[in-house]
């Protein structure tokens, strides 16, 4: 039997890993990771894998279907996507004309990745300021410090826009990141190997991982204290001039400003905060300032506290003022992408009249994030649930989800469930029935990656251009979140500018001079990298001053500190003794996706908490045990059940849980979602005061057996 191999690559995360597709009489057989494409090189992690699982799961949505009873009831009627998109089309009016655009919400999430672009020009045609996001918990944060400080928001310390130039450096600093699960293909397996050719690695985290243990210098950080390490390893930098003087002296502004405010962080007072020894803070300043090139690989546990936007912009400056920025093995300054980026389509929402973007839900508490200024501005979640509940400052009375989860992706889960049920009307389109989708009137079928095309990876990153090819037609009923987003404008004629899925993607890119068909054949294009741009007029600092600002402008004008500061986390108590890391992520899932897939669960099949043996001894809890977990900010009122796993070298007195667990296997519409969910004990309100990031990361807790 003849087989034909369709070159395409996996979008179940940014990292859009290269794929070989073999189809057998019109049904996928066999999928591989393509040698070829520089992303993964032919390795594919289980999420890949699994591709075909995904396509032909029996619970699979595969029809539109209409709500029957009361939401949450689980009775559903299979309809047409006609009456899908007469009913929504009809809604989404009717909400326009009764309580404005601003009353619908549109949420895009992880599950159907990069649709980023069509949701917010779908919000700007709609007239919505009110799009939400993961973003305000994954790398905004970081984006605003880089806008602060280099002038644009590309996240130039996060692991996926490093990527491979990793591979070059001499010197990695891994904060808060763990590549194996996140970048495993490039980084991730590159760090072992340039580990063993003598590149030095230093790694900060709380929890012993692969690279923690291989690390020349592992600073074993109490959680929430990074702002504290970094500011302590500029003020060695600074102390004993091992800063890049010609760097420093001809791009940088505020240097005077910035080595005067780090004289309070000495490596003895930030040992005392961060519970890394002081010779360790020296020892890392120097090794990091010292070998060159160095670069910082950021994640997104960084975004997760109250003090995210100043923690992040203490490790650009570090990186910075070491002379890292756009040399060869460094942290390379942004460019533009060679087609139209998801961000650049997204930002159409900028366009937004400034009477409309100044009613977004935040736009006021958090000019930065969610103002008529800020870049990929969002509704603050939290903001939109207490709306919802309240219709205070106004009704939001719609929402549109696509692939997000909200019920395992907000915190405080429980009043999330309550605006959900409060909504006069909801769609969702997602893979499988989850319980965010339970809640919903409208439910659609999505198609998976195998089934769709188009560009993917990380939009900030441009030296790769990920393409995606259908190895597959949509099978049964299930449409291109492109498609639904596009149909449905053309129903409530908004003027969209395409008419179809091919069209929108021959538009993205036509600034490579091609159409999408033109590229059939090939699942990636790549764009030369350029080093020190800035020092030949090719690229210029966005900032007030034209400069790398240490001392930002940008934040001193909207009122908060122009130097990033230390901002201690909660304490501990003797109710609630230890220290919770929630947000863990394990290569099997993203996010809440893919507990369905028996391959995944196989290896991953229960909610786990990991501490150390002393910890569980102190606890009175064992390995393997079930425990329920309670937190300062919800007592005994709410708590959540994870099984005990311990972990040799885990920080004593830390708890590290995953998250997105819920129990498709259940029948029932909730599906477990509230039983060892972590969001349901975390609370939304309690934020970075800049951007509304949500303390995720240094929660006080204290567990017993179940």
């Amino acid at each position: 039997m003849s087989q034909e191999i369709i070159k395409t690559v996996c979008s179940t995360c940014y990292c859009a890993c290269g794929v070989l597709a073999y189809k057998e009489a019109g049904k996928i057989v066999k999928i591989k990771g393509d040698p070829e494409h520089p992303n993964n090189r032919g390795a594919l992690c289980p999420k890949g894998l699994s591709g075909i699982e995904l396509l032909y799961h029996p619970d699979r949505l595969n029809y539109p279907l209409k709500r029957l009873g009361k939401r949450g009831e689980g009775k559903w009627q299979r309809i047409s996507w006609d009456e899908a998109l007469d009913i929504i089309s009809s809604k989404l009016t009717e909400a326009q004309k009764q309580h404005g655009a601003e009353s619908i919400s549109i949420a895009s999430g992880a599950g159907l990745y990069s649709n980023m672009g069509i949701i917010g020009y779908f919000c700007y045609l709609l007239g919505t300021p009110n799009w939400l996001t993961a973003g305000y918990i994954c790398f905004l944060p970081t984006s605003l410090a880089t806008r602060a400080t280099i002038g644009y928001s590309t996240p130039i310390t996060a692991t996926e826009i490093v990527f491979d130039e990793v591979l070059n450096s001499n010197c990695i600093l891994l904060w808060a990141a763990n590549p194996k699960f996140a970048a495993p293909y490039p980084v991730g397996e590159g760090i072992f190997d340039l580990k063993k050719k003598g590149v030095k690695l230093i790694v900060v985290d709380p929890t012993p991982t692969k690279y923690a243990k291989i690390a020349d210098l592992w600073l074993q950080i109490r959680p929430a204290t990074d702002d504290a390490l970094a500011l302590g390893m500029i003020n060695v930098i600074i102390n004993e001039e091992l800063y890049d003087k010609d760097f420093v002296n001809e791009w940088c502004y505020g240097f005077n400003e910035l080595r005067n405010h780090v004289k309070e962080y000495t490596p003895e007072v930030v040992s005392k905060i961060t519970m890394v020894p002081d010779r360790d803070i020296v020892a890392a300043a120097r090794m990091f300032a010292q070998t060159k090139p160095s670069c910082i690989c950021q994640r997104v546990s960084l975004d997760h506290s109250y003090n995210a936007v100043q923690t992040s912009r203490a490790t650009i400056i570090l990186t910075s003022i070491c002379g890292n920025l756009d040399i060869k093995g460094g942290n390379l300054l942004p460019r533009p992408m060679p087609v139209k980026s998801e961000f650049q389509l997204a930002n159409q929402m900028a366009n937004l009249p400034q009477e409309i973007l100044e009613r977004r839900l935040g736009a006021k508490e958090f000019p930065l994030a969610s103002g008529p200024n800020a870049v990929s501005g969002f509704a603050q979640p939290f903001l939109w649930a207490e709306a919802v509940l309240t219709g205070k400052p106004y009704k939001v009375s719609a929402l549109i989800s696509s692939a997000n989860n909200c019920l395992l992706q907000m915190q405080n889960t429980k009043k999330v469930k309550q605006a959900l049920l409060n909504l006069d009307f909801s769609v969702t389109i997602d893979h499988f029935m989850t319980p965010t989708a339970e809640l919903s009137d409208i439910v659609l079928p999505a198609a998976c990656w195998l089934e769709r095309e188009g560009i993917r990876g990380h939009p900030g990153y441009p030296y790769v251009i990920s393409l995606q090819h259908k190895a597959i037609e949509p099978l049964f009923e299930r449409w291109d979140d492109v498609k639904f987003f596009i149909e449905l404008a053309k129903r409530m004629h908004l003027g969209i500018p395409w008419q179809n899925v091919e069209e929108f993607n021959d538009d993205r890119v036509k600034p490579a001079g091609i159409n999408f068909k033109e590229l059939e054949y090939q699942n990636f294009l790549t764009t030369p990298k350029e080093y020190e741009r800035h020092k030949k007029g090719k690229f210029r600092f966005e900032t007030p001053s034209g400069k790398v600002e240490l001392y930002s402008n940008l934040l001193k004008e909207y009122g908060y500190s122009p130097l990033p500061l230390y901002k201690a986390p909660p304490e501990v108590t003797s109710e609630f003794p230890l220290i919770l890391i929630g947000g863990q992520k394990s290569v099997e899932y993203v996010h809440s996706a893919g507990r369905q897939i028996s391959s995944l669960r196989r290896t991953r099949p229960n909610p786990i908490i990991t501490m150390s043996q002393k910890t569980a001894i102190e606890v009175g809890v064992s390995d393997g045990d079930w425990v329920w977990l309670e937190t300062v900010y919800f007592g005994n009122n709410e708590r959540v059940k994870f099984k005990v796993g311990l972990v040799e070298g885990m920080l004593n007195g830390v708890v590290q849980v995953e998250h997105g667990w819920w129990f498709p296997e259940r029948q029932d519409p909730e599906h477990g979602c509230f039983e060892s969910n972590i969001n349901v004990v975390i609370p939304g309100d309690v934020v970075d005061p800049i951007f509304g990031s949500t303390n995720i990361r240094s929660i006080p807790c204290r567990i017993y057996k179940a």
